[in-house]
């Protein structure tokens, strides 16, 4: 990969190689997010986005850095950290009320977008799409299957919760 030099309005601007992949996985985070935001979740496009981009770069780095350095380092260690601090993170959007527990397909979700934003820094840019495609797969076809199971028992399923708008 090759960096891009730009000229814009008599600037010259170094676009670096790995841009693609940072814009890639901002750009999946979003798609992720975009279903968060319509259901109205307050973790949604800029978290998800940022995640995925964040997780790139520090990939990025890693290879980057070890590539850089005379001595041999471990490109995966940083990538075993993001998951150790994702998860972390992901932790602290489940909540468990008396007869509840939310949070866990964010925090899934989280992981997932963190997961996507590493392959994308470590340039799997077919895994990182195909990881989209196949939760996009998942996410929408478990939809149809819990409305399924639910008519299957009998069940209704909530009815939409009405928010009043303030006058």
């Amino acid at each position: 990969m090759h960096d891009t030099i730009l000229q814009l309005f008599g600037i010259t601007i170094l676009v670096p190689a790995e841009a693609k992949q940072l814009s890639l996985a901002a750009l999946i985070g979003l798609f992720i997010g975009i279903e968060r935001a319509w259901r109205h979740k307050v973790a949604s496009l800029r978290t998800f986005s940022m995640l995925s981009a964040g997780s790139c770069l520090f990939a990025i780095v890693s290879v980057r850095g070890s590539n850089d350095v005379a001595a041999l380092h471990d490109t995966t260690r940083i990538a075993a950290q993001i998951v150790a601090g994702v998860g972390f993170l992901g932790g602290g959007v489940i909540f468990k009320t008396a007869n509840r527990v939310e949070g866990i397909t964010t925090a899934a979700m989280i992981w997932l977008t963190a997961a996507i934003g590493v392959a994308c820094g470590f340039n799997l840019i077919d895994l990182a799409v195909w990881s989209y495609l196949i939760w996009f797969a998942v996410n929408f076809g478990s939809i149809t299957l819990h409305r399924f199971i639910d008519r299957l028992q009998g069940r209704t399923p909530p009815a939409p919760v009405e928010t009043t708008k303030p006058a």
